[in-house]
């Protein structure tokens, strides 16, 4: 998989989508974007951290290596675990390889093909990968961050907070240093109808069982071992981004865990995510400053001891 080698996804419609035209803008404008990061940026791509075409990674990284390793951010894309693409996500890396870092860009198995938990499980094999092998790239497996973007957000909470799955892995409990969930929901109601007009619930899309919604739902593995959290969404994104944005920063600030927040005035879901690969950003800056200076939070270090 690759810019000129994508596998073909459903259209975007109105029975799929929230809003299929600003959906069908974004990845288009997304897409050529990174593109062009592609061509500017030192990369290795199409990275295989599993045998299915979905289950691959981008890095990008500084344009020098240096004798010293860099920190490390792992991005998971948007497209309501039913479109996208890592491919949309690279536009974001030249805004952090010149920290220096490196900037990788996760794809994973979608639906309708693949269900709940698969997204999650390629979340946490894709992590996995990256601290095993992003040293032979000049990364600091000791520095890693985690972030995301509407369901990619969901799936980097998921793997910051679920340290009790790290064991079985062999990852250390602090290996994600910080988690910034950008348009998320961070909690999926069951009975929700899913995004478009089909009439399907999150059952029927994502969930596959109604029961999963507890164990899909971030919110639901707070404590107060979690990661500094970064929470973010654009002013005029989905209302169930912006209600459970705000659950969640409750949620952490009551289990003791750092988390700052911040609402961006005039942006809707997409436009807020385009707007992460502008330096100037304050997003863009906020995530810069927490890779060279990590707030110090409440994860409990070394590696799987757990009981």
């Amino acid at each position: 998989m690759a810019f000129d080698d994508l596998p073909p996804q459903s259209l975007r419609t109105p029975e799929n989508t929230r809003h299929p035209e600003a959906a069908i803008s974004y990845g288009a404008t997304a897409l050529a974007r990174s593109r062009d990061a592609a061509q500017t940026c030192r990369t290795v791509l199409d990275v295989a951290y599993g045998e299915d075409v979905y289950q691959k990674l981008d890095i990008y990284l500084p344009e020098v290596r240096s004798g010293a390793t860099v920190p490390v951010l792992i991005f998971f894309h948007g497209g309501a675990f039913a479109h996208g693409y890592k491919e949309w996500n690279g536009f974001m890396a030249p805004a952090f390889v010149d920290l220096p870092a490196i900037f990788i860009s996760v794809s994973y198995r979608l639906v309708p093909d693949d269900k709940f938990p698969a997204a999650v499980e390629d979340a946490f094999s894709a992590l996995k990968w990256v601290y095993e092998n992003i040293k032979e790239h000049g990364g600091d497996p000791d520095r890693i961050s985690v972030s995301g973007w509407s369901a990619g957000g969901n799936l980097a909470s998921m793997i910051a907070l679920r340290y009790q799955l790290y064991g079985a892995l062999n990852l250390p409990t602090d290996v994600v240093k910080a988690c910034h969930a950008a348009s998320t929901a961070f909690r999926i109601n069951r009975d929700a109808p899913a995004p478009g007009t089909s009439g399907i619930t999150y059952t029927e899309f994502y969930l596959g069982e109604p029961e999963n919604d507890g164990v899909a739902s971030p919110i639901n593995f707070v404590d107060g071992k979690a990661p500094p959290f970064f929470v973010s969404h654009g002013g005029e994104d989905f209302a169930h981004v912006i209600s459970t944005s705000a659950d969640m920063v409750t949620a952490l600030e009551m289990a003791g865990a750092k988390v700052q927040f911040q609402s961006f005035d005039g942006l809707d879901h997409y436009e807020f995510n385009l707007s992460h690969g502008d330096p100037a950003s304050d997003w863009v800056k906020t995530v810069r400053g927490w890779m060279t200076d990590p707030p110090q939070g409440a994860r409990i270090s070394g590696h799987h001891d757990l009981s």
